[in-house]
């Protein structure tokens, strides 16, 4: 029996790793010569830098940066054998570093993730992996490009900071920018398809949760097109781009960088589909299961991995809703909740029990398929 193990971390529980752990000691008491191969996996959002660094034997690193408010926080990225730096810009400018009486996206910052780029430069990293999920910004990019040398200024060349100014810039000054960004190329991991403004944009679809109310999100909104023009509009309407409040377009119009979906570029690196050649079964899952699953997620991923070799696959979750036809159509065997009784979100939450429940799950699983397979 061999199986490969690709679970996603259960968020705000358990991560990748530790769920690959217990879905080995469940088969294993069913198998227990069984033939495990554990493959931590992310959609590029949280999770991601703990994926790849797991599965690719990277070490993490530390540096203290600016958060979102310029406050100095640590934040965690990695670099990988082959010299590529993966980095979420939500370790340094995410929304959870901000309290929620202090979120205002017309002077929240990027620049803590433009931080963790060039720390990745000096260390001799050019080829990056962004993950763009989960910002508190709302500046289109404007702190992490100075952070990597860029200035925008007025027309009194007083220099522009914040997202609320944006439509203040005139000059672009590129003279200090790191002359080592011409060698560097980014993947950007982006599951979203808004444009940079207009009503499917950046400040009218994810503003109010980072702090704005509806006269800040008309205003954000505008600042964003102000910029657009500046900059390159073209590259405004491209899908992604007012992805983690326009840092989409920030990574697009400056960094020349590719919008890619994040399962497929972290499965990719892993070489993933090459580890389930061969395999009897493949073990996924999230922390829940629903219509959204099968839009660009680890599992929709996975399964069309799956699929195409022609390998069962499995999928787990603490909750499953809406499990609909195209789950299943898309690869995934099965779908099955590890909740085996009524509980409250607390202790369904919970660490431990998730794990003890995810083994009993996964030992149950495999018991009938040991019978199945007599």
């Amino acid at each position: 029996m061999r199986v490969v193990i690709a679970i996603d971390s259960f968020k705000g529980s358990a991560s990748s790793s530790e769920l690959a752990l217990h879905v080995t000691k469940g088969i294993k008491k069913v198998y227990e010569k069984s033939e495990i191969v554990v493959c931590p996996v992310a959609d590029g959002g949280e999770g991601t830098v703990e994926a790849l660094s797991s599965s690719l034997g990277a070490k993490l690193i530390t540096l203290t940066c600016k958060d979102p408010l310029g406050e100095d926080v640590e934040a965690t990225y990695t670099i990988l054998q082959d010299n590529t730096a993966v980095i979420e810009m939500a370790s340094a400018s995410g929304l959870p570093l901000v309290i929620e009486e202090k979120r205002d996206p017309s002077i929240t910052s990027t620049f803590g993730t433009g931080e963790l780029i060039v720390d990745a430069i000096k260390r001799g990293a050019r080829e990056f992996i962004v993950g763009i999920g989960g910002s508190a910004t709302n500046d289109a990019g404007l702190g992490m490009l100075r952070a990597l040398g860029w200035k925008f200024l007025d027309e009194y060349k007083k220099e522009i900071v914040f997202a609320k100014d944006l439509s203040k810039i005139v000059f672009i000054d590129k003279q200090d920018v790191l002359k080592e960004l011409e060698e560097c190329s980014f993947k950007i991991a982006c599951d979203v398809n808004n444009p940079l403004y207009g009503p499917n944009g950046a400040a009218y679809v994810y503003a109010k949760q980072k702090g704005a109310d509806e006269k800040m999100i008309e205003f954000l909104d505008k600042e964003l097109k102000a910029f657009a023009k500046i900059v390159n509009e073209d590259l405004a309407y491209v899908a992604g781009s007012g992805a983690a409040g326009g840092l989409g377009f920030g990574f697009l119009a400056f960094l020349n960088a590719k919008l890619q979906s994040g399962i497929e570029i972290v499965l990719e690196q892993v070489e993933f589909q090459s580890k389930i050649k061969n395999a009897d079964f493949v073990i996924t899952g999230e922390g829940k299961i629903d219509r959204q699953s099968t839009m660009g997620k680890v599992i929709d991923g996975i399964g069309k991995l799956c699929k195409e070799e022609g390998v069962p696959c499995v999928a787990l979750a603490g909750g499953c809703s809406e499990v609909t036809d195209e789950i299943h159509e898309c690869g995934v065997t099965s779908v099955f909740s590890v909740i085996d009784s009524p509980m409250s979100l607390k202790t369904a939450m919970d660490k431990q029990k998730v794990l003890g429940l995810v083994e009993k799950k996964v030992e149950q699983l495999f018991r009938l398929i040991k019978v199945s397979r007599r």
